[in-house]
């Protein structure tokens, strides 16, 4: 495996979050870390993401929902100094709202098989 890579896990949710933009599990971590680090590098290191994919997934978020969920302190192609903006938190903050309960119904379902 490269260093950088991510092993799936075994099951994604994936939550619509506006027409046409979605959130999943690994995005919506950078998201909490990007809000708790302030730090582009940190919260890739601490999400298990490259800096550099990392780095894509914000362009990719930025230009998939309506307004920019992260901005950069400097130039965005190097800058280190990330902050969620008030769309970022938001956004966040609902999938984990809206994944706990899905979540939840999938530990439940496991646990009958087992």
């Amino acid at each position: 495996m490269k260093k950088g890579w991510i092993v799936p896990p075994e099951c994604c949710v994936i939550i619509e979050m506006e027409q046409g933009a979605s959130l999943g599990y690994r995005k919506a971590v950078l998201l909490n870390e990007i809000g708790a680090l302030g730090s582009l590098a940190k919260a890739a290191k601490t999400s298990r993401l490259d800096t550099g994919h990392a780095r894509d997934i914000i362009f990719e978020m930025n230009q998939d929902f309506s307004q920019p969920l992260i901005i950069f302190h400097g130039n965005p192609s190097d800058c280190d100094m990330v902050q969620l903006t008030a769309k970022g938190e938001e956004v966040a903050l609902s999938y984990w709202r809206q994944f706990e309960p899905v979540w939840l119904s999938i530990i439940d379902e496991r646990s009958r098989h087992y």
